[in-house]
């Protein structure tokens, strides 16, 4: 077992309530907080595995867009995409629950047209990094939470 998952493993079991209290008394915005709590889909440990490949496969299609010429600020792709992969790393560790609120940020982050449109601007990721953070505070991983504001 990783430290992170043991990290995961002894947190308490988190409820719905638990989970809309701590994004509610995130940082998001009113339009980041409801986007995301949207996007908050039941999947199996086995499915948020398999989404290491989606995360990774968005991160090399940023990567392109930004070598072409994009205005999107590139730099907070790594280290979100690097966030939710050690995140999803452990989804066998985490409460149904848990698994959910990881899939809404996984899914906030693969969407191109959220709160703040990717391709849009030049900050199109900022509100996915603040997402990412606030489940990371959420799932109690606030050590990754730091890693992906630091940028």
């Amino acid at each position: 077992m990783s430290d992170t998952s043991l990290v995961a493993s002894t947190m308490p079991a988190m409820s719905v309530d638990d989970i809309v209290r701590a994004v509610a008394e995130s940082a998001l915005s009113v339009e980041e907080r409801l986007g995301f709590l949207d996007l908050c889909e039941a999947r199996s440990a086995t499915e948020l595995l398999a989404d290491r490949d989606r995360v990774k496969a968005h991160l090399r299609v940023i990567e392109a867009a930004v070598e072409s010429g994009s205005a999107l600020e590139g730099e907070l792709a790594e280290p979100i995409s690097r966030t939710l992969v050690a995140l999803l790393d452990d989804a066998e560790d985490w409460s149904f629950v848990q698994r959910r609120v990881l899939a809404g940020a996984v899914e906030y982050f693969l969407h191109t047209d959220d709160a703040d449109a990717d391709f849009g601007s030049d900050h199109g990721l900022a509100d996915d990094a603040r997402v990412v953070a606030a489940v990371c505070e959420a799932l109690g991983r606030v050590d990754l939470a730091l890693s992906v504001t630091k940028s």
